[in-house]
């Protein structure tokens, strides 16, 4: 039920590796709300703050009044085993359990993020009109931030050319921010883009939760393009996101003697992919049968392993070089995806 993924989303001291872990173990929130105390403690990883604050925290009133204000405002929820949940956004470990969007949520398959500066030059906005046009005409969703400049005029010449958007807030998805992109904001929706959000209904944006609006950019993104970012633009923190999950990041060149591209150039000289048209992009002369590399597919290794036979978490552990953090967030993302089973400490293929 809709109302117990909202109440396993709200509980303090859990996060989403660890509201992860809880659904890996119960299978449903429903099932982890009713859950003893003993029960819980046998969850692995699973700290004492944690179970006392799920204990602590059974109390249905304030998920049903955000339900409600859900059903008044026309938002839906998307839980994190929903199919329209993309399988390589949910491996991004920052990826919450729970989703509210308001407007039509496609099947997303292939998808570009673009982002970049609020005070754009003619060049960048140039840019950014161009790739959204681009994406529309080959039929590529754009995923942004609807921040002013780089990633609404991309949005809007992406929606221009009847493309797909599925826009990231850094509020609630009923609420407009900036609100003098009011007229855009609409548009998207009456073309049937979506906006999405972590935050419920009626949450006003704040300086921490556009930092985790930018994660959830690069998490649906199997690509990102900076298109123009300064030293200390947001778009150097999706980026950032993006690197760490392993996704291909792509900046756009630019003048040296211009504050505005710093950032982008920096990109550059870290290893990013020059942006040289849109046919630099994989995604758009990729083919059905060659797609493009995602986290799960780069969770091979896990998979290649336990198809010559069922192995223990530290074996699997001893065998990746990987961390136990590391290991254990993918092991949960495979088992949620019925790729794997996990009984204890042993780990077997599906």
């Amino acid at each position: 039920m809709d109302i117990y993924w909202i109440w396993l989303s709200l509980i303090r001291y859990v996060g989403p590796i660890l509201q992860k872990r809880l659904l890996l173990e119960f299978e449903t929130p429903e099932k982890i709300y009713f859950a003893s105390q003993c029960d819980l403690e046998k969850t692995p990883h699973l700290n004492k703050r944690a179970i006392h604050s799920v204990i602590n925290s059974r109390d249905l009133s304030r998920a049903r009044e955000i339900l409600k204000r859900c059903e008044e405002k026309g938002i839906k929820l998307l839980p994190f085993t929903n199919d329209l949940y993309p399988s390589f956004a949910k491996a991004a470990q920052e990826s919450p359990i729970l989703l509210y969007y308001k407007g039509q949520l496609l099947k997303i398959n292939d998808s570009i993020g673009v982002v970049g500066s609020r005070r754009c030059t003619a060049y960048g906005r140039k840019a950014a009109e161009d790739i959204g046009t681009a994406l529309a005409l080959h039929d590529v969703p754009l995923i942004s931030g609807f921040a002013k400049g780089i990633d609404s005029y991309a949005q809007a010449s992406c929606i221009k050319q009847g493309g797909y958007t599925a826009i990231f807030l850094g509020g609630g998805p009923d609420v407009c921010y900036p609100p003098e992109q009011h007229s855009l904001y609409h548009k998207t929706l009456e073309k049937g883009g979506a906006f999405l959000s972590q935050y419920p209904p009626g949450t006003k944006p704040s300086p921490k939760q556009f930092l985790q609006r930018n994660a959830l950019i690069s998490a649906w993104s199997q690509e990102l393009v900076v298109v123009e970012a300064s030293e200390n633009s947001g778009a150097l923190w999706t980026a950032d996101f993006s690197r760490k999950q392993g996704k291909p990041i792509y900046a756009l060149p630019h003048s040296i003697y211009l504050n505005e591209g710093k950032g982008s150039n920096l990109l550059l000289a870290r290893g990013a992919i020059p942006y040289l048209g849109i046919e630099s992009l994989r995604s758009i002369h990729s083919t059905k049968s060659s797609p493009l590399l995602t986290p799960l597919q780069e969770e091979d290794p896990i998979i290649k392993l336990l198809s010559e036979s069922p192995l223990t978490i530290p074996k699997l552990q001893y065998a990746l070089n990987s961390t136990d953090e590391q290991l254990l967030d993918k092991l949960v993302t495979l088992e949620l995806e019925g790729k794997i089973i996990i009984r204890g400490e042993m780990v077997s293929i599906r």
